[in-house]
């Protein structure tokens, strides 16, 4: 596994690249589900402001992949070319979340989209790189 390469596959690993999608796509949820349980436990020991902002990143974790699966599936095609090229290491994931997620930030006139988007490349990168190691794309 290098920041660049990875090696190159004569075909799509479809089953684990769908299967590292919905972890992506999926992971915020059960972060958002932990910021709402521990606001659910401590809302009431927390300052206002604390509380509300627990609340507020429980729910937008907990809603995000209504966007992020929108994302996904216009980074699905580019992350499969760039597996079966061998040039889907750290670096060019990055670059295709934050370019992707810049341009439905855009579009919806949300600037943190690309941020988003490249946080979620990432999550896929490492769930597809834990799925087949051998051949860790």
């Amino acid at each position: 596994m290098s920041l660049i390469a990875s090696p190159p596959q004569l075909d799509t690993p479809w089953r684990d690249l769908i299967a590292a999608a919905a972890i992506a796509v999926l992971l915020p949820s059960a972060l958002g589900l932990v910021c709402l349980g521990l606001f659910r436990l401590f809302g009431q020991m927390l300052p206002s402001g604390g509380a509300i902002g627990l609340w507020a990143a429980g729910m937008a974790l907990m809603l995000s992949p209504l966007l992020s699966a929108a994302g996904m599936l216009l980074a699905l095609p580019v992350c499969s070319l760039l597996v079966r090229l061998g040039w889907f290491g750290w670096l060019p994931a990055a670059a295709t979340g934050l370019v992707i997620g810049a341009v439905i930030g855009a579009m919806m006139d949300f600037p943190i989209a690309a941020p988003a988007g490249l946080a979620i490349l990432l999550v896929l990168r490492a769930s597809l790189g834990v799925m087949r190691p051998m051949n860790a794309p």
